[in-house]
């Protein structure tokens, strides 16, 4: 039997040098461990501005590798607090070829792997295709010491089929480190409950625990609305944060997914010999059968 886990989301704003947003998320991750946080998950691309609202090939300079600087201070943070650090960086395979990934390091340091952005948005604000090349890393799930992690990014939340996945791979926590906000004149009336009920949808249908954690503040005209929060197995929100930088905690009981899952029988019933359509950009429904 697993022992509950107390998850940190570290929800902060980012200013213009990337040193002092990471020694601020740092700060707040040293927060968390004090309020008795066992994992600790940063927000996507925390360690400066959101760069990606714009065409800028200078930017691809901030890409790194992994192991690298960034990854090796998270490890060492992780070290330092004795907790599962779950970062997200701009990462450098080769000159023109970029991910949006995060990492997970283990208690110890070590880093347990990567988990690769696998769809990428290009739309106002988020002109991401110039930057990222689609994830390649095929869904993992990140047996920690505390629980079984699964980390995709931002526009992943979107999308039912990689949380299907995650769940058929036994996670018991989904997190998406996330940048989203709005920008003036934004068509949606209500952006965040929007987004809160697709990942509430997740956690229901997969019966395991979702949670995303977002920036704030403005950048550059861009709002980045926080609401960094954490839905258990049935749906319910059980933590959630305003729009201002903070640390949210939430207590996570594996022993609650089986028990849901007990009742809510999704896995059991599934049909996926039906599912071929899912492998099509676009299904067409099939004529009627002849008498």
């Amino acid at each position: 039997m697993k022992r509950p886990v107390t998850l940190g989301l570290v929800q902060m704003a980012m200013g213009p040098d990337r040193e002092t947003n990471v020694e601020r998320g740092f700060a707040l991750a040293r927060q968390a461990r004090e309020r008795g946080a066992d994992l600790i998950v940063f927000p996507e691309l925390f360690s400066g501005r959101f760069f990606c609202r714009e065409l800028d090939p200078r930017h691809t300079a901030l890409a790194e590798s992994v192991p690298g600087p960034l990854c090796d201070r998270l490890a060492g943070l992780a070290r330092e607090l004795e907790a599962v650090v779950v970062g997200s960086l701009f990462e450098r395979v080769r000159d023109g070829v970029y991910f949006n990934t995060a990492v997970v390091l283990e208690r110890d340091g070590t880093l347990l792997g990567r988990s690769r952005k696998m769809h990428i948005p290009m739309d106002p604000g988020y002109l991401e295709k110039y930057y990222f090349t689609p994830g390649d890393t095929d869904y993992p799930v990140f047996r920690t010491s505390l629980l079984d992690l699964a980390v995709p990014t931002c526009w992943d939340q979107w999308f039912p089929e990689p949380a299907r996945i995650y769940g058929l791979k036994g996670a018991e926590l989904i997190v998406y480190p996330s940048a989203i906000g709005t920008l003036p004149g934004d068509p949606y009336d209500d952006a965040v409950d929007t987004w809160r009920v697709a990942m509430r949808g997740h956690a229901v249908c997969n019966a395991l625990y979702v949670a995303a954690v977002n920036r704030v503040g403005d950048e550059g005209g861009m709002t980045f609305y926080g609401h960094t929060f954490v839905a258990q197995p049935d749906g319910r929100v059980i933590a959630e944060a305003g729009e201002d930088e903070q640390v949210l905690l939430a207590r996570l009981d594996p022993d609650r997914i089986a028990r849901t899952r007990t009742l809510s029988l999704f896995y059991r019933d599934r049909r996926p010999e039906t599912y071929r359509d899912l492998l099509r950009q676009v299904a067409e429904s099939e004529p009627p059968m002849e008498a």
